[in-house]
């Protein structure tokens, strides 16, 4: 069974996250069916990419599961994020625009998904946020990087370090998303979107992506990776360290486990 659901609209090639159980959050298979949706903006006949999720949420995130699972294989950890890096990476570098119909929660790796669009669209049930500290954790996708551009610089801060969730109605008036419209109208106004967006000469729009997308420095980019590098290096430094037998003539006893699971109380939706 498929993690991501592709299907045609008019012009639009549509993926629907379909992890309902874990708030739709990015394990290795959803990174897996959203490269193939990225891939399908090859077919000439696509002229859109829409994004969205199944039930109550958009995308809660990383699949911290899975992540914590791999703490004892740094390695393989740090390229299981870069996988999600360079998928919002190569989002934002989409030969058609894209589009985020954002139908629930939207938080993490959710919110850095929804940067990497070139629109977004809420429904008024949408519930927005970084919430990455409320899990012990910093951004490694982007929103470090891109939400100060889609917000500005002083609520990009708030939203990072306060980890505070935005209804859809305050996102559309932070500029975060570009509508807010009721749960049962967001796909019929996204198809609307599409349709026009699609009807308009490609070789023009390719073009006017190459203006409409604010350039991001190589160097933020950067700084985000080499943040989260050393964070996730530290994590696993203390997993290990704390599942070492502890040596008997240290008075002490072993610390806590490190991990990547969320505290309590920020439980998917």
């Amino acid at each position: 069974m498929t993690s991501v659901v592709l299907t045609r609209r008019g012009a639009a090639l549509w993926a629907r996250i379909d992890r309902p159980g874990s708030g739709n959050a990015c394990d290795s298979t959803v990174l897996t069916g959203l490269e193939r949706w990225l891939a399908g903006a090859a077919d000439p006949a696509v002229r859109v990419l829409v994004l969205t999720g199944t039930g109550r949420s958009f995308c809660a995130g990383a699949d911290l599961a899975e992540a914590t699972g791999l703490l004892g294989d740094l390695p393989a950890l740090l390229a299981h994020l870069d996988r999600g890096r360079r998928l919002v990476r190569a989002l934002r570098a989409a030969p058609v625009p894209t589009v985020a119909a954002v139908n629930g929660a939207a938080f993490g790796g959710g919110l850095e998904l929804l940067l990497g669009c070139d629109i977004a669209v809420a429904a008024d049930t949408a519930r927005i946020g970084d919430r990455h500290l409320a899990a012990g954790q910093v951004p490694g996708w982007g929103s470090s990087v891109l939400l100060p551009l889609a917000v500005g610089p002083a609520p990009a801060r708030r939203l990072l370090l306060t980890g505070e969730t935005w209804s859809a109605e305050e996102s559309e008036h932070r500029g975060l998303v570009s509508a807010a419209v009721a749960a049962d109208r967001l796909v019929g106004h996204v198809d609307a979107l599409a349709d026009a967006v699609a009807a308009r000469d490609p070789a023009a729009v390719r073009r006017m992506l190459t203006l409409a997308r604010p350039p991001v420095a190589e160097a933020d980019w950067d700084r985000e990776w080499e943040t989260l590098t050393a964070h996730v290096t530290a994590q696993a430094a203390a997993r290990a360290a704390a599942a070492s037998p502890p040596d008997r003539h240290t008075p002490g006893t072993p610390t806590r486990p490190a991990t990547l699971d969320r505290p309590p109380g920020t439980e998917h939706p």
